[in-house]
């Protein structure tokens, strides 16, 4: 099977930045590649050649150097016209569905979405229209299927789900010794430590965190924040948001290691500064990875329950999910719940990380993309 991939223009692939869309679109194709022919469209970087050739030939990487979104797409058509595939997947830009079928007439095209946020960005109408010229969508998320199946019922029977992976060998519990050593490079031994990972906007909670490690201060004397990440992948200036909630941790006194961006090179050491791990978010995330890449590095986890979520985090099971997304409070509750009872923590992290292995591995997520290929090509 020949599988042209158009991927979005703001980020590279490999994700030599990061970026979650690029992630889990390398880490699924560069595995279908061990069987298929694939073809990738990406944006460009000065650290990547303009081609690149993975997986012994068979994932070819061809990269055009525009930011500015059809601009960008009109270019990376260019350079695959004239060739023909078998199906073609669209990631995450349902605008682009349009201008791919003017190209490729005749060709099964798959949407794959990893969010609600491009799809609800348009009309109604337009979404529909969109919808007509595919033949499938694919989401991370049973939430997604569900949440399109009842906005465009139409079109109920294109969506599907192939829930993304995680690497387990990558991701996953350190020696004791290894901890501490990695802890004390960063000034981080002795003290319990919340972990944040992700980006810092608003939408993320990292200031409900704040406020939460705030109200614990006087029952866990030694807690700690630890917050990974950057507004943008690759960006180290300051936003207006960054500086808010570096005033407010200092106006609550609450003691808070910002490391900045992290390279995705790096990011899964990050998981083991932790001691809880918690995903604020008020998002209604599609799947939001953090959660399971903390599960499988053998952190307990606290959530909140919105979007895909609940998906990975069973609660109870496999982390803590808290039903006020905005609050303080709960976020508190949760947190000093698992402090206070190690016989729940030791049963969150061997349930997380026996969940991530059984559910979460990409091979999964490849058979039932092809699935989904076999569905729509019939």
């Amino acid at each position: 099977m020949r599988i042209l991939v158009i991927c979005p223009e703001q980020l590279p692939v490999p994700p030599i930045k990061g970026g979650s869309v690029e992630s889990v679109t390398y880490n699924i194709f560069k595995r279908m590649a061990q069987s298929e022919k694939v073809v990738l469209l990406s944006r460009s970087h000065p650290r990547l050649p303009r081609v690149s050739r993975y997986v012994g030939g068979n994932l070819l990487v061809i990269r055009v150097p525009s930011r500015k979104p059809f601009a960008y797409l009109r270019s990376a058509l260019g350079k695959v016209a004239g060739r023909s595939f078998h199906i073609i997947q669209i990631e995450n830009r349902p605008r682009f569905v349009p201008y791919v079928r003017k190209v490729f007439p005749r060709t099964p095209i798959m949407l794959s979405l990893h969010s609600l946020t491009f799809m609800s960005r348009l009309s109604q109408p337009r979404a529909n229209a969109i919808l007509r010229q595919v033949n499938g969508v694919t989401s991370v998320s049973s939430f997604v299927t569900n949440t399109m199946r009842r906005r465009y019922p139409a079109h109920a029977r294109k969506f599907r789900t192939a829930i993304p992976g995680v690497d387990a060998a990558k991701f996953r519990p350190w020696s004791a010794a290894s901890k501490l050593r990695l802890r004390r490079r960063m000034g981080l031994a002795g003290s319990f430590n919340v972990l944040f990972v992700g980006r810092m906007v608003r939408g993320k909670g990292l200031h409900t965190l704040i406020r939460s490690v705030a109200l614990l201060k006087r029952r866990i004397p030694n807690i700690r924040l630890v917050a990974v990440g950057a507004s943008w992948p690759g960006v180290r200036r300051q936003t207006a948001y960054m500086r808010y909630v570096r005033s407010l941790s200092k106006r609550l006194r609450v003691p808070v290691r910002f490391t900045g961006y992290v390279p995705p090179s790096r990011v899964h050491q990050m998981f083991q500064l932790g001691d809880v791990f918690v995903c604020p978010t008020l998002f209604r995330e599609g799947l939001a990875t953090v959660n399971s890449e903390a599960m499988a590095s053998g952190i307990p986890v606290v959530a909140s329950n919105r979007g895909g979520i609940r998906e990975v985090v069973v609660h109870g099971h496999s982390g803590l999910l808290v039903n006020q997304a905005g609050s303080p409070a709960a976020f508190a509750r949760a947190i000093a719940r698992i402090r206070s009872n190690p016989a729940l923590r030791r049963r969150l992290v061997a349930n997380g990380r026996a969940r991530v292995r059984s559910a979460f591995n990409w091979h999964g997520t490849v058979r039932r993309l092809k699935t989904h290929y076999r569905a729509v090509r019939s």
